[in-house]
């Protein structure tokens, strides 16, 4: 494949020496993948990096090789204003807008940086970067890193330590090789990241077969006592409330992967999970072909992301946002339930 404007970037990796490397709020494993992949490819340039995330990510992938580098935002906002301000080159990862950084919003787009985003998200706002690799197409963020890092040959080929985080990337998104995975040049990727030395297996369980007891216990409250199944309408919805999440002792990435299991239940085709934060409702929205959560997301809450996997804000009470994702569903029956025909 062609990559435009592969030139630009190679010239202005090769110029900058601050390099900030950001993730949007909530930084998922794709998130993290994506960031400590380009960061190992980087180092061969002598330049200062910086990575920053808007606010704390799961302990599940606090193990992965350079994740101590991770500037948390919310808890250093000045030291990370001072890298960003200071930049020459800032990459925005696995997101297409500015505004998924929340608290970070406003210092991005004032930074004189020149700005490259690298995503796989639907409709990017290409106004606000210079740079935009968005490939809605492929599998993760993560998978294009690779792809990028790759066809640049003439810094650094990839390590073993960015191919872990990579592998990881692409692990979590695809939700273990079971979705966005009909592409041969995946398996291609994944062909070549082993043959860095990676132990897949090994990556697996570090990321999910480390659950505390309470974590264990939390998904089985959820399943038993907050799940809603709304049969004639192939819909299941998960909530928790503060009070759920405090007594099982909730630590983030703890909620990780609940809301596809609304989709194993036979005939079922659109699941959300919902969690009760201070001033908001978080929405997680899973679909199977044939029902975008990304326009359902767009359209009734402030979110979105892709056609089978988006999330969601509601600034409702958790009553008031299940009265209203309850009362919207029977205009989208025939399509969810068609599914199944």
């Amino acid at each position: 494949m062609k990559i435009k404007n592969l030139d630009t970037l190679k010239a202005k990796i090769q110029q900058s020496q601050e390099i900030v490397l950001t993730s949007h709020r909530h930084p998922d494993g794709d998130a993290i993948g994506s960031m400590l992949g380009l960061y190992h490819f980087l180092r061969i340039t002598g330049a200062n990096l910086h990575l920053i995330v808007p606010d704390n990510y799961p302990s599940f992938l606090k193990w992965l090789p350079g994740s101590d580098n991770i500037l948390i935002y919310e808890n250093q906002a000045s030291t990370a204003d001072s890298y960003i301000t200071r930049a020459d080159l800032i990459f925005a990862l696995d997101y297409n807008d500015f505004s998924r950084t929340e608290k970070m919003e406003k210092k991005l787009k004032k930074a004189s940086a020149y700005k490259v985003m690298i995503d796989h998200h639907p409709e990017p706002d290409t106004e606000a970067f210079d740079l935009v690799y968005s490939w809605p197409g492929y599998s993760s963020t993560a998978e294009i890193i690779y792809t990028l890092c790759h066809s640049i040959d003439t810094l650094n080929k990839l390590d073993k330590p960015a191919a872990i985080a990579l592998y990881a990337g692409i692990l979590t998104d695809t939700g273990s090789f079971s979705y966005s995975v009909n592409r041969p040049e995946l398996f291609e990727t994944i062909a070549q990241l082993l043959r860095l030395g990676i132990d897949a297996e090994k990556i697996s369980r570090n990321i999910y077969d480390t659950y505390s007891e309470s974590r264990l216990r939390l998904l089985g409250y959820s399943i038993t006592h907050r799940m809603k199944v709304l049969g004639d309408l192939a819909t299941v919805y998960i909530y928790l409330t503060q009070e759920d999440m405090e007594y099982f002792n909730y630590q983030d990435g703890d909620t990780e992967g609940l809301v596809n299991y609304g989709l194993s239940i036979k005939g079922i085709n659109f699941s959300v999970l919902m969690k009760e934060n201070p001033g908001v409702v978080r929405l997680s929205m899973r679909s199977k072909e044939g029902f975008s959560v990304n326009q359902f997301a767009r359209t009734h809450f402030d979110g979105g992301g892709h056609e089978k996997a988006a999330g969601a804000n509601s600034y409702m009470s958790l009553s008031d946002t299940i009265k209203k994702f309850e009362s919207l569903l029977p205009q989208y029956k025939n399509q969810l339930t068609s599914i199944n025909e």
